[in-house]
């Protein structure tokens, strides 16, 4: 604790195993015991999304602590008795491959939308090629000057068609 914070972290120490993380917690260094395991899985279970940084402490390794390292979601692993040398390290690996995973679920999130907006578009387009029997483009070009005429997305306009088409579709008998 005292090297945590020497190099400028505010720490705190908390044990037992608390019911939750305290408001605002950004990195976690937890004990990984085996008799500590159902307040150790009712932690992580209670951390929010995203989690903090996670390194575990482990004092040597087997299977069961193994499998509790992997569950916790760890990013690093300190060994117990903990020395200074290394510490700095292990915390700066960690909380980097956090906020890169940070960054590739944010742009996972954007990347899907899209899909899912691009998915709607084309059926938005394919509903009215069919009902007015006009190509690909002219249907993309009707979307668009509605969109811009009523200055919202594109996606709001294939939305409204969509919607209105299934408002008018008789509904489906199921066998």
């Amino acid at each position: 604790m005292d090297h945590l914070r020497r190099i400028g972290c505010t720490v705190s120490y908390l044990w037992p195993v608390p019911p939750e993380l305290p408001h605002g917690t950004d990195v976690v260094f937890l004990a990984m015991e085996d008799e500590a395991r159902p307040e150790i899985e009712r932690l992580l279970k209670s951390f929010p999304n995203p989690a903090p940084t996670m390194l575990a402490i482990v004092g040597y390794e087997n299977p069961s602590t193994l499998q509790i390292v992997l569950e916790s979601g760890a990013l690093a692993i300190v060994e117990r008795p903990i020395k200074p040398f290394g510490l700095l390290t292990n915390l700066a690996i960690a909380r980097n491959l956090w906020l890169e995973r940070q960054k590739l679920v944010k742009e996972a999130r954007k990347y899907k939308r899209k899909v899912l907006g691009d998915q709607k578009l084309a059926r938005a387009k394919a509903i009215l090629m069919a009902k007015r029997g006009t190509s690909e483009n002219e249907a993309y070009r009707e979307m668009r000057e509605q969109a811009m005429a009523r200055r919202v997305p594109i996606d709001e306009i294939a939305n409204s068609i969509i919607s209105a088409e299934q408002l008018l579709r008789p509904p489906q008998k199921h066998d």
